[in-house]
């Protein structure tokens, strides 16, 4: 496919296989930028998913105290 492109450009001057090269290069390079961009979102993900499990679990031991200083206090029933 690609090479029947650039003979089909190459009939037409070299500004049009310039066009062609360039268009080729810049899809090439976005397709590598997007693969570096998914796993660098994936490993952020990870990381934020990891410090919510912290605040979870400091957030159950924050919320058993006060339960259990309301209860010292007589405000439990």
């Amino acid at each position: 496919m690609e090479a029947e492109t650039l003979k089909y450009f190459l009939t037409q001057g070299p500004f049009a296989i310039l066009f062609v090269w360039l268009l080729v290069y810049v899809m090439r390079a976005n397709k590598e930028r997007e693969s570096r961009m998914e796993e660098t979102n994936k490993e952020r993900e990870g990381r934020l998913h990891e410090l919510l499990d912290k605040f979870s679990e400091k957030y159950d031991v924050v919320i058993d105290e006060l339960r259990d200083i309301k209860n010292k206090m007589g405000g439990g029933q």
